[in-house]
C-alpha cells in the first residue's frame, strides 16, 4: 500500500539516488526482450534483465520499498517505507508524477486499491508490484499515455462492486483476480512476470 503522509514530521527522508555499487544498474551481459507491447515504459524497449534485478533486490525485504524510474525507465530514487506502506513528504509528492512505480508488497499480494489511487492522482505511466516470484505490471488502457483521475472514479466502482461480488472467502484475504476483472472491465493492460 501507498500512503501519503500530511505532515514532514512522519514522512520517510528520501535517500539520494547512487549510482555507484549500492545501486547497481543490473544491465546484462546478453539482453532479453519481454514479450510484451513495452510494459515497463511506452515508447523504450524494455531489457527484461534490468526489471527482474531491480524486483530480486526488494522481493524478499520484510518492508516495502519501491524504485521510481523516469519516463525513459531511469532510476530517480529507491525508497523505504513500513511494513504495508510507503509514506510521501508533502514536499516529494510531485516528484512521482508520470514515473513508472515499482515497489514490492511483502504480503505477497500483488496491487492493492491504495496502489491504483497513488497511479492515478500521479498520473503514473505504469504501477508495479513484485509479490513472491512474480511481477504485476499495470498499466492505463492502450489509448492513454498515463493513468489518470478520470480513471480513478471508474476504478475504485469496479474494485468496490468486483469485490463485493466474489464469494465470501475471497473477500476475507486479498485476491489478486479482482484485479484480472477491473482490468478486463476498463481495458488496463495487466501482465505477469516471473522472477526466476
Amino acid at each position: 500500500m501507498i500512503a501519503i503522509s500530511e505532515s514532514q514530521e512522519n514522512a520517510i527522508s528520501f535517500p539520494q539516488m547512487h549510482r555507484g555499487s549500492a545501486y547497481p544498474d543490473h544491465t546484462p551481459s546478453s539482453p532479453t526482450v519481454l514479450s510484451l507491447p513495452h510494459p515497463f515504459c511506452r515508447g523504450d524497449l524494455l531489457n527484461a534483465e534490468v526489471l527482474i534485478g531491480y524486483a530480486r533486490e526488494i522481493r524478499d525485504e520484510v518492508l516495502e520499498h519501491a524504485f521510481v524510474f523516469d519516463q525513459q525507465g531511469r532510476l530517480l530514487k529507491k525508497l523505504i517505507g513500513e511494513r504495508t506502506r510507503i509514506q510521501f513528504g508533502q514536499r516529494d509528492l510531485f516528484s512521482l508524477t508520470n514515473t513508472i512505480f515499482l515497489h514490492n508488497h511483502p504480503g505477497s499480494s500483488s496491487f492493492s486499491l491504495a496502489d491504483l489511487e497513488c497511479a492515478c492522482v500521479f498520473e503514473m505511466r505504469s504501477m508495479m508490484v513484485v509479490s513472491g516470484d512474480e511481477i504485476h505490471i499495470l498499466l492505463p488502457p492502450a489509448a492513454d499515455e498515463y493513468f489518470s483521475r478520470r480513471l480513478l472514479r471508474d476504478i475504485v466502482r469496479c474494485f468496490w462492486i468486483r469485490s463485493h461480488l466474489q464469494p465470501l472467502s475471497h473477500q476475507m484475504k486479498p485476491y489478486d483476480g479482482v484485479w484480472k476483472l477491473i482490468a478486463s472491465d476498463l481495458s488496463l493492460l495487466l501482465y505477469t512476470v516471473r522472477i526466476d
